[in-house]
């Protein structure tokens, strides 16, 4: 689908530029003949794009972190890059989109469909260059990694068929940070201090705020965690299952203490972070790793907490339905208590 944005022609004069000996030594480097009274080509701005940059610096930015430095990044950092990247520019725009979809139902068609064409036409060019991955591209599509994860909460509410999100049993951001992970490592591995310095360190910031919290209730992951090892035959995968219990335990703390309000959006990418390498990958064959379902069930409960923010609205529910609908009936007890956290009763 093409899309034509809204637009508004402008004639822009020139001086005239008179002749004279020297010339214009711009010109003459460029062997360029300048005729007296001419002028620039008609151009089109286009406004849709415009108020998309707009609104991402005045509205989406503050959606994104709660930290003060991250948003300032996100608002002034994150667009300087994207002037210069053409693959970030329109997945940052594809993000405006949506959230102005969000605000504005009636425009909703329009703006859902640029925000699609947008974000395919820079995965075409960023996917071409994650081959070659190094240290001249990787903040770029460290950015777009980031982005994309976005791109994909916020756009779930109108894909929910569509094999753009789910090509799994559960739906491809689930799995993105992967890719983010080693980005985020090569960043490391050089001692990173560009631009997208500021998210990194609240990152590290998170991770031990969530290990200061003590105020978690252990018996009910201690619980799970005994289900897990009396059924779990195999040791590599409950070495798997205990960690992502033991990681998950930290969020769920902040999450369950003073009804979550010392929550951060940080938090549940920081999980995701710890078992992305070998948890994650899973939950795309469930029907042989039922309690990786399980595992997953509790973690809605951290996304339920979360869910003030747009892009985010929806998912804890929707997902602890997919997790009941993917459990055997034997397993199906095991994911009362999210159930119960997060007020979502199965069908009849």
């Amino acid at each position: 689908m093409e899309i034509i944005a809204d637009s508004s022609n402008l004639k822009i004069s020139k001086r005239p530029h008179r002749k004279s000996k020297l010339g214009c030594k711009t010109c003459k480097q460029r062997k360029i003949k300048v005729r007296p009274n001419s002028v620039l080509l008609d151009q089109d701005l286009n406004f849709v794009d415009l108020e998309l940059i707009h609104n991402f610096t005045t509205a989406v930015y503050m959606t994104l972190s709660t930290d003060p430095l991250v948003r300032q990044m996100w608002r002034v950092s994150v667009v300087r890059l994207a002037l210069k990247c053409d693959y970030v520019m329109r997945t940052l725009l594809s993000i405006s989109a949506l959230h102005l979809a969000h605000q504005r139902p009636e425009r909703k068609e329009a703006l859902v469909a640029r925000a699609l064409l947008y974000h395919r036409l820079a995965s075409r060019e960023a996917m071409g260059l994650m081959s070659s991955l190094d240290e001249r591209n990787a903040e770029n599509l460290f950015l777009f990694s980031l982005l994309t994860i976005f791109f994909a909460l916020a756009s779930g509410r109108y894909l929910k068929e569509s094999a753009v999100v789910w090509e799994s049993a559960f739906p491809d951001w689930t799995f993105l940070l992967s890719g983010a992970c080693s980005l985020i490592k090569l960043l490391n591995a050089r001692i990173y201090d560009g631009p997208l310095l500021p998210i990194i360190r609240y990152a590290t910031e998170r991770f031990f705020t969530a290990r200061d919290e003590t105020s978690a209730h252990p018996e009910n992951l201690e619980n799970l965690r005994k289900l897990i090892g009396s059924n779990c035959r195999d040791e590599n995968l409950l070495d798997i299952y205990n960690y992502a219990i033991d990681e998950l335990r930290h969020p769920l703390s902040l999450a369950l203490h003073g009804g979550g309000h010392r929550m951060d959006i940080m938090d549940m990418f920081i999980w995701k972070y710890f078992v992305a390498e070998d948890f994650l990958p899973l939950l795309k064959t469930p029907e042989t790793n039922q309690e990786a379902v399980v595992i997953y069930a509790h973690f809605c409960i951290v996304l339920g907490k979360l869910e003030s923010q747009w892009w985010l609205q929806g998912w804890a529910k929707h997902l602890i339905s997919q997790a009941w609908a993917l459990l055997d009936e034997s397993y199906k007890p095991w994911i009362q208590w999210p159930m119960e956290e997060l007020g979502w009763v199965p069908p009849q």
